[in-house]
């Protein structure tokens, strides 16, 4: 060890984190703790944000916490945070770093695999650590960790109020999933307590498909340049299942299951990977058993976390069958001679949605495009409206709006929702509301089997500044029940989350049909110009008088 190695412990963190502490690993031995491949890769480019998409047992949680206690003890009046789902998990991380420190103040005389082998140098990092747990104490409680040279560490499930110069939030996928309220409660309650040159780590296998404030973080974290990076942007890690060397069988003998050839040799065509017959028997076995889970619990690529069926999906079968019989993702053109119709879902303060959607003379639907936005008007959206009368060169036969159609318009004093389509002098019809949205939703899956989506449906919504919103097919495949609640009783009604706004307006246009309101009316055509153009709307509206806003 030499003989400067009493002063590298206060300045070397990376030496410290491998030598000064001790955990309990999965087969519940004591050991020191020493980073793995993945911790050290976090450990070596840690940003003052970093989100982590990554698979099971690679020890995250654990290297975070010791991280923590490290910072706490080694740092004067630097406070910390621990949220995780719920408030055992989070007790759980906290146990870990009282464990670490109770066996600072006494050193086991021997524990599992120690990779320090000298006898002097264990004696030494022992006698060390036993001064330094003396003269920096702690004192640990139910939810929190006190430190005598001014440091702590508070854990809860929200953390708001004060400052932190670290934070730990743990398995954030799965409270976005199942309580969207309280993940957004999370980001603006624990985010704001960190300041820009603060540290935050994010670490969770996904769940919720393309939905959710995880999804979001992430997908914003993959795309962004690490050399470009601000302080407040998140760095992006992906930590794989097939880079742990556990992750493997070896029998000895060749492979002979072959049921995922195809799987493999895309992995390999598409990202470079290429697996041996430990690692591929490996994955057949834990896929017999996990089945789609593999998707969350040991994803290959990152793109594979966010591939899973949400569960209890309402429309997520009918949309694979789409997927199948190759409906979805589709290039096709307007029909000029058959209607055009707007399905809209109306927010205050909240998600607007509108689908752009053509019946066709073969009994078919033709689901042209998606919009959607947060915090506009609807005659934000008349004017998209009529982005798209000049893109397909006809007019809008009908825009369907629902029974809230008639409350009032946000940022105009007394005007009725209803009233800027009769301002704006273009059709509408208001749907009135269901005593029943179980039955809407029949309609929406009777609807899908002759629906044919263009790929416009299924890219992403950008918002001006900048943010991704989900897109409309991505809507329609997360839309799901609550699944099961207290006591294991069944949650029926479909959760209001990112998804259901898109979801509510396309099951308005199922309802528009079961009310014969749809299909009846022919195509309201542009007149051409000679230059091929069309005619603006401003020109049709000329004589009855355009709207101030238009």
């Amino acid at each position: 060890m030499g003989k400067d190695w009493y002063e590298g412990c206060f300045k070397d963190q990376r030496w410290r984190l491998n030598h000064l502490y001790h955990i309990v690993n999965k087969d519940a031995q004591v050991m020191r703790f020493k980073m793995n491949w993945a911790q050290e890769e976090l450990f070596s480019r840690l940003h003052s944000r970093n989100t982590i998409l990554k698979v099971r047992q690679l020890g995250m949680s654990t290297f975070t916490s010791i991280l923590f206690l490290d910072l706490c003890l080694f740092n004067d009046n630097f406070p910390c945070g621990i949220i995780d789902k719920t408030l055992p998990d989070a007790k759980e991380k906290l146990g870990k770093i009282t464990f670490a420190y109770e066996h600072m103040q006494s050193p086991p005389v021997s524990v599992y695999n120690d990779h320090v082998e000298d006898p002097e140098d264990r004696f030494n990092i022992a006698m060390f650590s036993m001064d330094y747990a003396k003269a920096v104490t702690y004192d640990g409680k139910a939810e929190r960790a006190d430190f005598s040279n001014g440091s702590s560490i508070r854990i809860g499930v929200s953390l708001r109020g004060g400052t932190l110069k670290a934070l730990h939030i743990s398995e954030f996928a799965k409270v976005a999933y199942e309580d969207p309220a309280k993940a957004k409660e999370i980001m603006r309650g624990g985010f704001n307590t960190v300041p820009k040159n603060g540290l935050i780590i994010m670490e969770s296998t996904h769940e919720g498909a393309k939905v959710g404030e995880n999804y979001r973080i992430l997908k914003q974290a993959m795309a962004n340049d690490d050399s470009k990076l601000l302080p407040t942007d998140f760095r992006f890690f992906f930590f794989t299942w097939y880079r742990q060397p556990e992750y493997r069988i070896d029998d000895g003998g060749p492979l002979e299951d072959h049921s995922k050839d195809e799987y493999f040799e895309k992995l390999e065509r598409e990202h470079g990977i290429t697996l041996d017959d430990g690692q591929k028997r490996w994955y057949i076995s834990n896929e017999r058993v996990l089945e789609e889970g593999m998707l969350t619990e040991y994803p290959t690529v990152p793109e594979e976390a966010f591939m899973k069926q949400v569960e209890n999906a309402i429309y997520g079968r009918f949309i694979s069958r789409l997927r199948a019989d190759k409906k979805v993702d589709q290039e096709f053109e307007a029909d000029p001679y058959q209607p055009l119709y707007t399905s809209w879902d109306i927010g205050i303060k909240d998600y607007m949605t509108m689908w752009l959607i053509q019946v066709g003379n073969d009994g078919k639907f033709y689901i042209l495009d998606y919009y959607c936005d947060q915090d506009k008007s609807m005659q934000d959206f008349l004017r998209r409206a009529q982005m798209w009368e000049r893109e397909f060169g006809q007019l809008i036969t009908k825009h369907i709006i629902p029974h809230d159609g008639a409350a009032r318009e946000v940022g105009n004093e007394g005007l009725r929702r209803r009233h800027v389509f009769d301002e704006a002098k273009v059709p509408c019809v208001v749907i009135p509301k269901t005593s029943d949205t179980w039955k809407g939703i029949y309609a929406v899956r009777d609807l899908l089997k002759y629906c044919v989506f263009h790929k416009r449906c299924s890219l992403p919504q950008k918002r001006e500044d900048g943010r991704d919103m989900i897109s409309g097919l991505d809507a329609l495949e997360n839309y799901r029940t609550g699944g099961i609640g207290a006591g294991g009783s069944l949650r029926e009604d479909p959760v209001h989350d990112e998804a259901s706004h898109g979801a509510d307006s396309f099951r308005l246009f199922a309802e528009a049909i079961e009310a014969h309101l749809v299909g009846k009316e022919g195509a309201r055509r542009r007149e051409s110009l000679p230059e091929g153009k069309v005619l603006h709307r401003e020109k049709r509206l000329a004589a009855k008088g355009t709207p101030s806003w238009w």
